[in-house]
This record gives structure tokens, C-alpha cells and sequence, in this order.
């Protein structure tokens, strides 16, 4: 950490003709961040053998800190059947 000081002057009022000088220090400090790390979650759900997440399963989720970011159905590129959730939220340490 590097600390100067400024001098700067400032006016009590003509009539004196003082100048006080007031030291406003100025601290520069190198901090470099932390990369974010993140943790990731899967949710794989066959529709023929379970009903998709509705909003009470997804709302559980977000308070858990999960961010939904992507959804495969396999369904659509006709190479599976399944639909795919893909969560991911920033690790605590």
C-alpha cells in the first residue's frame, strides 16, 4: 500500500490573511480480485417417467442459489428423451 499526503490551502477569511494547510492523505492500494469460482448442477428428467420441474421445484432451487442457464430437450434433436436442466451458482468458501 502506497500513502502520500497533499497539501492543500484553504481560506479562514480575508481579513486574517492566514492560510492553514490541511493534510488530505491519498492511499492507493493494489488489490487484485479473486477469480469467481462456480459449481455446477444437472437436472435430468425423463418426462415419460416424471412430470418437468414446475415453479414450487425451480423456486427451491433459486433459494439454494442456483442460476437456471440452459435447457437441452433431446427431445427436439431426436437423440434422447430426456430434458436436460443446467444450473450453476457462485461457490462459497
Amino acid at each position: 500500500m502506497l500513502v502520500t499526503h497533499t497539501t492543500h490551502s484553504l481560506t479562514l477569511g480575508e481579513q486574517s490573511g492566514r492560510q492553514p494547510s490541511v493534510f488530505i492523505p491519498t492511499v492507493y492500494e493494489k488489490d487484485e480480485p479473486q477469480a469467481a469460482r462456480w459449481e455446477y448442477h444437472v437436472l435430468s428428467i425423463d418426462p415419460r417417467e416424471e412430470d418437468l420441474p414446475g415453479s414450487d421445484r425451480l423456486n427451491s432451487l433459486g433459494r439454494d442459489g442456483w442460476l437456471l442457464v440452459g435447457i437441452l430437450d433431446e427431445r427436439a434433436t431426436g437423440r434422447g428423451e430426456h430434458v436436460i436442466y443446467y444450473f450453476m451458482r457462485q461457490l462459497s468458501e
